[in-house]
């Protein structure tokens, strides 16, 4: 049977690389079950032997100006997703998250004849609403938070909530923290290139060091260390690590993460943090145009706890002289870290089981099963 997922971002890119590799070894035990890879993902997913239809590692965008840069080559994937899906046996499609390709490919998979099993949907940490339309495009849900599966069953879908998938990801890797962490500041500047380009001048006015650079691998390492040595000149001590960001943060005294996912990731590895974004100008003009309201938190450990737990310096509050003001207050204030981390176990326990992937894919060939 035909199984397509479909992963925008990079965290999607991990999870459908892990879910791939998972259904693969299945195939392999059990001579009853065969099964075709293939999808849309970035290196992660194209290292498990996949067949590559698309590389999404580009695509990310969260302004209309971003999003006009990237929407010939999404359109053109797109376009070729949508045949492949139409020219192919209907078998199994795996939507992860990016809401807005990935809706609409639900859609198209299921009036193909495809099965929809749609793990972490858009939105789904959102306490007050969820996707009223995935009931008729999906056959099943797999959400990363409790109160998502229960507002989903709401609505009619078939959501069920294994755990946050993140979690599985540093069991898998055996993660732990190191207890000798270093002084070293962990930093985590983002995966999209707007999000470097903007972020980078920032840190490099803070004068904070050493650091060491959690880079996804989507990024141009030897891009981004020169540009880093050209607006920081004369630091040797800096490091630039490339797809091993639970290393980075396991053995750092504090981060500077860009915020999304990579926030959930360094409380987990219980490494005290300040949350940075910044927006092209441009963005905050479209923003203003449109009437859009910040909304009361930013980062997902204050989201999903719904208070402040970690800072957060947003656009024009990220200076140079807050930034180094909050890392320093976490180097140097124990009753702070403690707090912190504190916090980080009760998130933790909020995001459930450690097997959210595995349970995923043990869901994923039960209906491979059933269409065979």
């Amino acid at each position: 049977m035909n199984v397509f997922f479909s992963a925008g971002e990079a965290s999607g890119d991990a999870y459908a690389a892990a879910m791939a590799t998972a259904i693969g070894s299945a195939a392999k035990a059990d001579p009853d079950l065969s099964v075709t890879l293939a999808g849309i993902g970035g290196k992660r997913f194209r290292e498990t032997g996949a067949k590559l239809i698309a590389d999404s590692s580009t695509w990310g965008a969260i302004s209309i100006t971003e999003a006009l840069k990237v929407y010939p080559r999404v359109v053109r994937s797109y376009y070729r997703i949508k045949s492949y899906l139409r020219t192919e046996s209907p078998g199994l499609f795996i939507p992860i998250d990016f809401g807005y390709v990935n809706i609409r490919l639900a859609r198209y998979a299921k009036a193909q004849g495809w099965k929809v099993l749609y793990f972490v949907p858009p939105g789904s940490w959102r306490r007050d609403r969820q996707g009223k339309d995935l009931a008729a495009i999906t056959d099943a849900i797999s959400t990363p938070f409790s109160w998502s599966a229960e507002l989903l069953q709401a609505k009619g879908c078939k959501a069920t909530w294994f755990g946050h998938p993140i979690k599985q990801l540093l069991v898998d890797r055996k993660v732990g923290r190191s207890p000798e962490a270093s002084e070293r500041i962990a930093v985590l500047p983002g995966s999209r290139s707007h999000e470097i380009d903007q972020n980078l001048p920032l840190l490099a006015q803070c004068d904070l060091e050493p650091v060491e650079f959690g880079l996804a691998p989507s990024t141009d390492v030897a891009r981004f260390e020169a540009e880093w040595k050209r607006l920081a000149p004369g630091r040797t001590n800096d490091r630039f690590t490339q797809a091993d960001v639970y290393g980075v943060l396991t053995r750092s005294r504090a981060a500077i993460v860009c915020s999304g996912t990579a926030t959930l990731e360094a409380a987990l590895c219980r490494c005290p943090m300040v949350v940075i974004y910044k927006f092209p100008k441009i963005a905050e003009i479209e923003a203003k145009l449109v009437g859009f309201k910040r909304p009361k938190f930013v980062a997902l450990p204050n989201i999903l706890l719904d208070r402040s737990v970690v800072p957060e310096l947003i656009q024009e509050a990220a200076t140079p002289e807050a930034l180094k003001s909050e890392v320093h207050k976490l180097l140097s204030d124990p009753e702070q870290r403690r707090a912190q981390i504190a916090a980080f176990d009760e998130l933790d326990e909020l995001l459930g089981p450690s097997d959210a992937i595995s349970k995923t894919s043990e869901l994923a060939i039960q209906m491979i099963k059933e269409g065979l």
